[in-house]
């Protein structure tokens, strides 16, 4: 399955670009979807910020994104790294005291905002000091006008953008007034760029959400939910390092443990983090079914080679190796670029990249057994003192264990229909 994105061009005065928009699609036609404003950003967010790398869309450039009023005071906007993004508040928000706040929070938090399709409305008045761009809609608002509002701004801060510019004149025409950015059919229509979709069992977002709205937290079984999904544990670890970049997170070190991250996110911020997840959720139909199957399977039988060595290696990173070995194929995506987006400790990386060190010698067992090449299996067992017999029973309880989870999902899923 795939997600679209349109992505336009934002120009500085020597035409060259120094930011895109992003604009959520549903195909590869060009035109927004009849979709609701905050199921459009949460796929932006959860797709582009939180699935693909985002360095393969834009670059190193910065993003612009339309939000809803509601994602902006509710901090579902939050998972987005500030330093990488532009948050668009939408025309039709109300500026009321909430708003406000919210604007207020997202600055010291280090946030850019800019206030779309900008009518110059007086009651935005006490908004300005807390903006960085407004955005003129050249087919809203005449040159005459623009100008005015212009000269009698006091703020110095504010950098101004023309939007819907269609010719070579308004182009000019906007240059004199003092605007710095531009955007519009004039230098580019919006590009559709397609990318493979990183899709969540159900299952398990429904459980995840039940666990963390109890009152008392389990986090054993919040990393049993994590640790069994590669869409939801992949996602997690982004959203992770995103939010940990604008806090006092950024001071602790992150380990690639899902009960550390779940404990490191809080009920609060987990709470937050399901909630983009389910919105996106609800019409994710992948067929990718034994690629996610696989990553299981894996999982569980690199975790259960590293505990039948019963060495100083850890069991989790053997299961983290496992489970995230088939991200490239899932996402058509190179895994270098995967893996920067995340924290993973050296040997998990080491491994999935290079093919070396420990972890990599238990990948191998299990893909060289998927693959049914005897010989090779045969080596590497005996390398690392496991009988036929024990292996047997290793792919066979990592076997029974992927299919019972995936099973589990099917059926809940099934009931729901």
């Amino acid at each position: 399955m795939y997600s679209f994105v349109a992505r336009q061009p934002i120009l500085n005065k020597n035409l060259q670009p120094v930011a895109y928009e992003l604009l959520f699609r549903d195909g590869i036609r060009n035109s927004f979807p009849d979709v609701t404003p905050e199921y459009a950003t949460a796929q932006i967010i959860t797709e582009q910020f939180l699935t693909n790398s985002l360095s393969r869309l834009v670059d190193d450039h910065i993003s612009y994104i339309n939000v809803p009023h509601q994602m902006l005071t509710n901090g579902l906007v939050e998972a987005l790294p500030p330093e990488k993004v532009v948050l668009e508040i939408l025309e039709n928000a109300p500026p009321d005291d909430t708003l406000l706040a919210s604007v207020k929070r997202l600055k010291k938090r280090g946030f850019k905002l800019a206030l779309d399709d900008f009518l110059m409305a007086p009651e935005w008045d006490r908004f300005l000091p807390y903006i960085d761009v407004l955005k003129f809609d050249l087919t809203l608002s005449s040159f005459a006008d623009i100008a005015s509002y212009i000269n009698k701004l006091p703020y110095r801060h504010i950098t101004f953008l023309a939007e819907k510019v269609e010719t070579h004149e308004q182009f000019s025409q906007a240059k004199q007034l003092g605007i710095s950015l531009f955007q519009g059919y004039f230098f580019s229509k919006p590009e559709i760029i397609q990318s493979r979709r990183l899709s969540v069992n159900n299952y398990n977002v429904v459980q995840l959400l039940s666990e963390v709205n109890k009152q008392e937290l389990n986090y054993e079984q919040i990393e049993k939910l994590l640790s069994k999904d590669v869409s939801l544990a992949y996602k997690a670890m982004r959203y992770v390092n995103n939010i940990r970049l604008r806090s006092k997170l950024s001071l602790m070190p992150l380990q690639a443990n899902f009960r550390y991250i779940a404990m490191l996110l809080g009920q609060k911020e987990l709470r937050r983090f399901l909630s983009l997840v389910t919105i996106t959720s609800q019409s994710d139909k992948d067929k990718s079914f034994e690629l996610y199957r696989l990553s299981l399977l894996r999982a569980k039988c690199c975790e259960l080679i590293s505990l039948h060595q019963n060495k100083k290696d850890d069991p989790i990173n053997a299961f983290l190796c496992g489970l995230f070995s088939p991200l490239e194929a899932i996402l058509d995506c190179p895994m270098p670029l995967l893996l920067s987006e995340i924290e993973l400790p050296n040997e998990v990386k080491q491994a999935l990249l290079e093919n070396t060190g420990t972890y990599a010698r238990y990948l191998m067992l299990a893909t060289e057994y998927e693959k049914q090449n005897w010989q090779d299996v045969n080596t590497l067992i005996t390398e690392l003192k496991i009988t036929e017999q024990q292996m047997i029973h290793i792919v066979l309880d990592a076997t029974l264990w992927a299919d019972e989870m995936l099973q589990i999902g099917q059926m809940t899923e099934k009931k729901g229909e």
